[in-house]
C-alpha cells in the first residue's frame, strides 16, 4: 500500500472527525480530503506527472500538511523547503532536486528571489505578478477553491514518496529519498508501538523538512488521530506553547530537547494542567536527565521516550522512562525496534557480518535494517555503496554513529565517528558549513567547532584564520546567514592566529576546532574576571 489515501480513507469513515487544529480553526477528514483533491488538481493542470520532484515552501499549518499529502496522492514526489533559509541555498537544493513546481504558502517575495537564481515552471499558492511576467505561471490559494478535486492515483509502494534534505561535507544539499513503502512501514510502527488511535491529539511541532514532522504527516492520519499545530509563535513563546497544551488537551507530544528545555525554564507548567499527555517523546540530540525529571513533574499520566534515528531510518531504537532516569549517565537510546535489526561494527568495517559484531559494552559504529529504511541517496551513487550495504539477505544502513550494546540488547550512545553533529535537532555536517563559509572569500580558513553552553544548547563556534586588517565581523555574518540556514550560522566568531597540520601536510581542522572552542571560553572568563 501507498501514502496516497490516508486522508480519503479517514474521510469515508470520519468525516466529520478533526484532522488538523490550526490557530483558532479545525479542519475535518472531510475538508482535508477534499482540499488534498483541489490541490491536486492544480499541480496536474500545470504538467506534474508521476515520478516529478515537487517542492513545498509551507510554514507548519493545515495548507502545508494537505500540500504533502496532495502531492504524494499524484504518485509525485514532495520536497519540503526550509521557509527560513536562504533564497540561494533553496534555489541550490531546486536545482539540484530538479524542482519545477512549488506548492508556497509563505511570501511572494522569497519564491521570486528564488525564481531569479532557479526559473520555476509553477508556483501553487502564491499569485505573483512579477513571477508571471518571468514565464512562471501562478495560481492563488483563493483560485484553488473553483476546482474539482481529483481522486488519488493508484501509486506503488515502492515509488519514491518524498525527500529530506540535509547539508553535505561539501556544502551541497543531500537528499534523503524514502518509498511509500518505507514510509508506511515507519506510520504503522508508530501506531502500532505507540498504541496511537482516533481520539489522540498530537503535538505538529517540526517543520516539514525536519524528519520528525513524519509521524505527524503520516501516522497520524493512518490512525485517524488529529493534530495540534505547534506554530513559530507558541515555540517561540513557551508559556503559550504550554497554555496550548492545556487549551487542546495534547496527549501525544514529540519535540527535540531545546523545546522541552524552554518548557521547563519559561513554561508556567506549575500553573498548566498537563493530565491529558499519556507520551512525551524527545529526539533529534542530546537530552539532559535534569530535563526530563522537571517535566515529568508535570506531566502525571505520561510516559517519556527517548526516540532515536537518522532520518535514513526514521526511527531506529526506542527508550521508555516510566519513572525518573539516573543522572550519573547519559540517557539510554534504549532498544531496537521491533522491526528493527541493529548490528555493531568496529568503525571502518566494510559490511555488517553478524560474525564480525563487536563484544557487548565495546564501542562500534552502529548499522540498522529496518522497512522503514530509505531508498538511497539523489544523484550520489558512490555514498549510496559506502553506506548501503546488503548482508545476509538484509539491507544494512551504516549509521556513523558511535555506540555499545550490552548483553541485554541495550544501546548507549557515544557520539559521532564522522564530523557531523546536531543542533536544535538538526543535522550538520561540519565540513559542509566550513566550505561555504571559505567560498564567501572574506576568510582564508574557517572551522567550526560545538560547545555545550550554560543553557545546556549547542552553539556553534568558528574559528577564524587569515582573517584581512579591514575584516567586519557584522558583515560576515551577514553574508553567513545568505547561503547557510539559520541553525548553520556560527554563534560566535573567535580569531586563530597559528594553523596546525596534520603529518600528510592538510589543515587540521579536528584540532583546530578544539582550539576554537578553547579560545572563545578564553574570551568568556576574561570578560567575566
Amino acid at each position: 500500500m501507498s501514502l496516497a489515501t490516508l486522508l480519503e480513507d479517514q474521510a469515508m469513515v470520519r468525516a466529520d472527525a478533526m484532522a488538523i487544529a490550526d490557530h483558532d480553526r479545525e479542519w475535518t477528514y472531510g475538508e482535508a480530503a477534499e482540499h488534498r483533491g483541489r490541490l491536486a488538481r492544480a499541480l496536474l493542470e500545470h504538467g506534474v506527472e508521476p515520478g516529478d520532484r515537487v517542492g513545498i515552501h509551507c510554514k507548519k499549518g493545515f495548507f502545508g500538511f494537505v500540500a504533502m499529502h496532495a502531492i504524494v496522492s499524484i504518485g509525485a514526489i514532495a520536497v519540503p523547503l526550509d521557509p527560513a533559509s536562504p533564497p540561494a541555498r533553496l534555489a541550490k537544493i531546486c536545482e539540484r532536486m530538479e524542482i519545477g513546481v512549488v506548492v508556497c504558502s509563505a511570501a511572494a517575495q522569497s519564491i521570486e528571489s528564488i525564481h531569479g537564481l532557479r526559473p520555476l515552471r509553477a508556483v501553487i499558492g502564491v499569485a505573483s505578478e512579477l513571477l508571471s511576467n518571468q514565464g512562471c505561471a501562478t495560481v492563488a490559494m483563493a483560485d484553488l477553491v473553483g476546482l474539482d478535486p481529483v481522486a488519488p492515483r493508484a501509486v506503488s509502494e515502492t515509488e519514491p514518496s518524498y525527500i529530506i534534505t540535509t547539508s553535505g561535507s561539501t556544502g551541497e544539499p543531500k537528499g534523503i529519498v524514502h518509498s511509500h513503502r518505507s514510509a508506511r512501514a515507519y506510520a504503522e510502527m508508530v501506531v502500532e508501538t505507540y498504541g496511537l488511535f482516533a481520539d489522540d491529539r498530537v503535538s505538529d511541532i517540526a517543520p516539514y523538512h525536519f524528519d520528525i514532522s513524519t509521524l505527524a504527516l503520516w501516522a497520524v492520519p493512518m490512525a485517524g488521530a488529529s493534530n495540534v499545530i505547534v506554530s513559530e509563535p507558541y515555540q517561540l513563546l513557551p508559556a503559550s506553547h504550554s497554555q496550548l497544551l492545556e487549551d487542546q488537551r495534547v496527549t501525544f507530544w514529540y519535540s527535540v530537547p531545546f523545546l522541552m528545555q524552554q518548557l521547563v525554564t519559561r513554561g508556567d507548567l506549575e500553573n498548566r494542567d498537563l493530565s491529558a499527555l499519556r507520551w512525551v517523546h524527545f529526539g533529534g540530540e542530546v537530552m539532559a536527565p535534569e530535563t526530563v525529571i522537571a517535566m515529568m513533574q508535570h506531566c502525571p499520566n505520561a510516559r517519556f521516550a527517548n526516540i532515536f534515528g537518522p532520518a535514513e531510518t526514521n526511527q531506529s531504537t526506542l527508550a521508555v522512562f516510566d519513572s525518573p532516569p539516573p543522572t550519573d549517565a547519559s540517557l539510554s537510546i534504549g532498544f531496537p525496534l521491533a522491526n528493527t535489526e541493529v548490528r555493531v561494527l568496529a568503525p571502518g568495517a566494510e559490511t555488517p557480518a553478524i560474525d564480525d559484531c563487536v563484544a557487548p559494552d565495546v564501542q562500534g559504529e552502529m548499522w540498522t535494517h529496518t522497512p522503514q529504511l530509505m531508498d538511497g541517496y539523489v544523484g550520489q551513487p558512490e555514498l549510496n555503496a559506502h553506506v548501503l550495504k546488503e548482508v545476509d539477505g538484509k539491507r544494512f544502513y551504516r549509521s556513523g554513529d558511535l555506540v555499545s550494546q550490552d548483553e541485554s540488547g541495550e544501546l548507549t550512545f557515544h557520539g559521532r565517528i564522522d564530523h557531523q553533529v546536531k543542533v536544535r535537532g538538526f543535522r550538520i555536517e561540519l565540513e559542509g558549513v566550513e566550505s561555504e563559509l571559505e567560498k564567501l572569500g572574506l576568510v582564508e580558513y574557517v572551522v567550526v567547532g560545538v560547545r555545550r553552553a550554560h543553557s545546556n544548547q549547542d552553539e556553534l563556534v568558528a574559528g577564524l584564520l587569515g582573517t584581512p586588517a579591514d575584516f567586519d565581523e557584522e558583515s560576515f555574518l551577514r553574508s553567513a546567514a545568505s547561503v547557510l540556514p539559520s541553525y548553520a550560522v556560527p554563534n560566535h566568531l573567535v580569531p586563530i592566529a597559528t594553523p596546525a597540520f596534520t603529518g600528510s601536510g592538510k589543515l587540521d581542522r579536528r584540532s583546530l576546532r578544539q582550539d576554537a572552542i578553547a579560545a572563545f571560553e578564553r574570551m568568556l572568563n576574561e570578560r567575566e574576571s
